[in-house]
């Protein structure tokens, strides 16, 4: 069987973290690695198009991570931040089917960015697998196309083949479902974890099922974030408890792992993103230690199909 290798890139609090997995008879983690970047994804990626000043900043950051890390794939994808993206549940009529939907969800989207023309987003959404009869929740992304398109110039500057663009909290959940096949079985509470900001969300035996995001002062928060989101889903949508309570991103310690499962009464698990793949032995230790805060990069190079 011939193997192949996929790179996933995401940004984490001034650094760009990079996961390759290869895929063959075995899915082996061939390369973690991690380096400052100038560019700032969180609090400029609205700003972004394909000539924007810094591109070749960035080209230059990922060509040297990419050398660094001694990475071979031709196939790249990228794990957005939240924070420059429109992220929300909104309630349809049951009754729209197809471009009444679409509609339905552009307009919403135009109440949220009046002055920004629709043809500047790209749209993506889907029906959550709950709701009533007369109303269905659909579960809407928007990235912006300048962005997009910064990322497409990039990858063409490195000559490479961009695979996918996706959203951190949610390719982490490709890493969730690969590292842990028995969550499938259950229902787990992820939460993602970087500066300023926790992203939460209820996966229902493997499926996404909901999503929030609360905003934070410092890490000294974030269990304040859980058990505000818990509560949540406990008086809003009848989930007494979850089984588990999985953690990525930055700064996930011992100490905040042991805080929440002693606050909650639940099992909490910083989220081992190389527990279920075969680490390749040249990998830094460290990284595969802390291996939490590259899930969306690994998920995202799980990923050999669209």
């Amino acid at each position: 069987m011939k193997s192949t290798k996929y790179t996933g890139i995401s940004f984490y609090q001034g650094n760009i973290q990079l996961a390759e997995v290869e895929h063959g008879k075995k899915t082996t983690v061939t390369a973690l690695g991690e380096r400052p970047t100038a560019m700032d994804f969180s609090q400029g990626g609205a700003n972004l198009s394909p000539d924007h000043p810094q591109l070749f900043t960035f080209v230059y950051e990922l060509e040297e991570l990419l050398k660094q890390s001694r990475v071979r794939s031709k196939y790249i994808s990228f794990a957005l931040p939240t924070d420059p993206v429109f992220i929300n549940i909104i309630p349809v009529d049951a009754a729209l089917q197809g471009n009444e939907v679409s509609a339905h969800i552009q307009w919403e989207l135009e109440q949220y960015h009046p002055d920004t023309p629709l043809k500047e987003f790209i749209i993506d959404s889907q029906p959550l697998p709950w709701g009533d009869k007369d109303v269905k929740q659909m579960f809407v992304v928007c990235v912006r196309r300048g962005m997009v398109g910064f990322l497409k110039k990039a990858v063409a500057e490195l000559k490479l083949q961009l695979h996918l663009v996706d959203i951190d909290h949610f390719s982490t959940e490709k890493s969730l479902r690969f590292n842990y096949p028995e969550c499938a079985e259950e229902n787990v509470a992820l939460f993602g974890v970087r500066h300023g900001r926790v992203d939460a969300s209820l996966v229902l035996q493997g499926e996404l099922c909901d999503y929030r995001a609360f905003l934070i002062d410092s890490s000294a928060d974030v269990g304040d974030a859980v058990a505000t989101y818990l509560t949540y889903l406990k008086e809003k949508e009848g989930v007494d408890s979850p089984g588990k309570i999985v953690l990525h991103g930055m700064d996930i310690t011992p100490a905040l792992v042991a805080k929440i499962k002693r606050e909650r009464g639940t099992e909490t698990l910083a989220l081992d993103a190389v527990r279920g793949l075969s680490p390749s032995k040249k990998l830094h230790e460290p990284f595969v230690k802390e291996s939490s805060r590259f899930a969306a990069a690994i998920g995202l190079a799980l990923r050999a199909s669209p």
